[in-house]
């Protein structure tokens, strides 16, 4: 039989190009999905040295560090899928999308990254394991408390329905006897929302309630006393005040926490924003940041109720200290010339020096326990120390933790105590777990840097601000932005979730920014509820007093400390 001869036709050049398109476009796609599995170093410096070794430029017009780690990350991607293209053809990378990625074999590619280990101290390991049996209490009744509130929505919701069904939603005999037919969980619905009708009345009609000079330069920070999970008793209602002059100021917030006996005429002749107490250098520099020592049951003794607040400063340091009652304080909050401070009611002494940081620092935070505080600098790194074994020599550090490109400024902590988020200034938010020392999740959203971050008090949400004002508020459960506020036209300062106790149950968020204006969002459909208008200038910091008339205090840079109500 004569041999047949196979005639191959060339392809046109069309038919070249589109071929080669479409293997261009395969392999970009695989580079892509191969791009989150590549580990890249985080510091500049490494970044840099990798991208010369690659023969890549440093830097393209306009790409700000995370830009370039993702674009060094696409180009180790597109590498390792060309490598095995090479070696399997197109059909290859085909096969190779419908499949898991392949496990990296190549030894030059195992070199790019090193995974090191630090031993933990002792001190962090007792920590850890308190941090963790304390979250799992805090979760438990937190979810406890969600599940009868969803159990109760649809109780609720369907005793709604069966009333507007008959037409006699207006009638107080039925109304009174649907209600009477609802069980626990229907009824902690009906008051909650009845609770946030009441909240967001008093809200609309906030005003400025009363104003005072809080120091000779800026105010910085601002602070509200808090009370701990299982806290009872009275315990007075205190802000804390830092500045530019590098002093904390300590003033009256009005009523006590847990107050309930409208008879006790005890403080009746002090009035809000009296002030209470002061030290006029702690800092040698501004004070950026600034936080209370939530109350605990423990701080009552026999010298009376005692709380820390914890200070962060462009000096390099942060500093503890103890705000106690003074025995020595008159009936008159006046302050004598020749005394100083010595007539006000708290004396306010420094405890502990917190020293380590190789940078400026931006925030500090305390540990729902009150036993940690936390600290945030440009030095790219955020630390935690033990208040209760840091003294005025040596502040006990028990956590050097890196992993940011940029400066670090924002911190928070989860009401449970299981989670801490930091921010940076290359727009990234980091949520790191306590218990285990890893990273959690991130968040990418924001344009410009992020300055503030604060975890919702139920549990599930994250708020972030910065330079570009929005807030934008991340869904912990889905990881990914579930809301994304345009709140202000300038830089956003600092954000607060209202209290979780009942009188307020985390309802709404406040707001501070240099438009000269704080705001107060509702954190049911984060609409604005009002806003508060009267500093003269930059708003620096915000936050909420506890108790039902929701009062909100902000510090600016006009040097006022201004009450809200």
């Amino acid at each position: 039989m004569a041999s047949e001869t196979v005639e191959y036709l060339t392809l046109t050049s069309d038919s070249q190009a589109a071929q080669n398109a479409h293997r261009s476009l395969l392999l970009d796609l695989e580079a892509r999905k191969r791009a989150s599995t590549i580990d890249v170093p985080t510091l500049p410096a490494q970044v840099r040295d990798m991208l010369r070794s690659l023969s890549q430029p440093i830097r393209l017009f306009g790409e700000d560090l995370a830009a370039i780690r993702q674009r060094l990350r696409m180009t180790l991607a597109r590498m390792e899928v060309m490598r095995e293209e090479e070696l399997g053809g197109i059909a290859g990378v085909e096969d190779a999308m419908m499949v898991e990625p392949p496990v990296k074999e190549d030894a030059a590619a195992e070199e790019i990254t090193e995974v090191t280990y630090t031993h933990a101290s002792v001190e962090l390991i007792r920590a850890r394991k308190a941090m963790a049996e304390y979250s799992l209490i805090r979760s438990r009744n937190r979810l406890e408390m969600e599940r009868r509130r969803r159990r109760g929505m649809v109780r609720f919701t369907r005793e709604k329905k069966r009333a507007r069904l008959f037409h006699r939603e207006e009638e107080d005999d039925f109304a009174a006897e649907v209600y009477a037919g609802l069980k626990d969980d229907a009824l902690l619905v009906k008051t909650l929302d009845e609770n946030c009708e009441k909240i967001y009345k008093t809200i609309r009609n906030h005003a400025l309630e009363g104003s005072q000079y809080g120091d000779v330069r800026p105010l910085s920070a601002v602070c509200t006393s808090t009370l701990s999970f299982g806290c009872e008793g009275r315990f007075p209602k205190l802000i804390a005040t830092g500045g530019w002059s590098g002093g904390i100021k300590i003033w009256n917030g009005g009523d006590d926490h847990n107050y309930n006996n409208k008879t006790d005429q005890s403080d009746s002749d002090l009035s809000p924003l009296d002030l209470f107490g002061a030290k006029s250098i702690v800092h040698e520099d501004r004070i950026m940041g600034i936080a209370m020592r939530p109350y605990l049951t423990s701080t009552v003794s026999s010298d009376g109720i005692s709380t820390i607040v914890a200070s962060a400063s462009i000096d390099l340091t942060a500093k503890l200290c103890k705000v106690t009652l003074n025995p020595d304080a008159t009936d008159t909050m006046d302050i004598d010339e020749s005394k100083g401070s010595e007539q006000l009611r708290y004396n306010v002494e420094e405890c502990a020096h917190l020293k380590g940081h190789a940078a400026r620092l931006c925030s500090v935070a305390f540990h729902p326990t009150g036993q940690y505080v936390a600290t945030t600098s440009f030095d790219h790194t955020w630390r935690l120390w033990d208040v209760e074994t840091s003294n005025m020599d040596e502040g006990k550090e028990l956590l050097l933790q890196d992993g940011h490109a940029k400066e670090v400024y924002g911190v928070g902590f989860h009401p449970d105590g299981s989670l801490v988020s930091t921010t940076d200034f290359g727009g990234v938010v980091q949520c790191w777990d306590l218990r285990t020392g890893k990273s959690a999740c991130h968040f990418l959203g924001h344009a410009k840097r992020v300055v503030c971050s604060e975890f919702s008090p139920n549990g599930f949400q994250l708020a972030t601000a910065g330079d570009d004002g929005t807030i934008k508020i991340w869904d912990l459960r889905r990881r990914k932005v579930s809301a994304s506020i345009p709140a202000h036209t300038n830089l956003i300062t600092q954000l607060k979730f209202s209290h979780s106790s009942s009188s307020q149950n985390g309802e709404f968020l406040v707001s501070s920014s240099f438009d000269g204006t704080g705001k107060i969002w509702s954190t049911r459909d984060w609409k604005l509820l009002t806003s508060l208008q009267g500093h003269e200038g930059k708003v620096m910091g915000v936050d909420v007093l506890d108790g039902p008339n929701c009062s909100v205090v902000t510090c600016g840079f006009d040097k006022t400390l201004k009450l809200w109500k």
